[in-house]
């Protein structure tokens, strides 16, 4: 299986160790480094791809309308 690397949005700190402890829970591979802001921080993690597209959310839509 393919693996990519996810970068989340720029985080505090107490976000930071709770993304990096959930990770290292289920073994994902993680790095760490600090942000343009030095109050934040950017968290990657190595995550395995899909193999299917996403599906279309269809939660609003009904089939007479479609």
């Amino acid at each position: 299986m393919q693996k990519t690397w996810f970068t989340h949005d720029p985080v505090d700190t107490d976000t930071t160790n709770e993304l990096l402890s959930r990770y290292a829970a289920r073994n994902i591979q993680t790095q760490k480094t600090l942000a343009t802001d030095p109050r934040l921080w950017l968290i990657s993690a190595l995550l395995p791809e899909g193999n299917r597209e996403p599906r279309r959310d269809t939660t609003y839509e009904h089939k007479c309308w479609a």
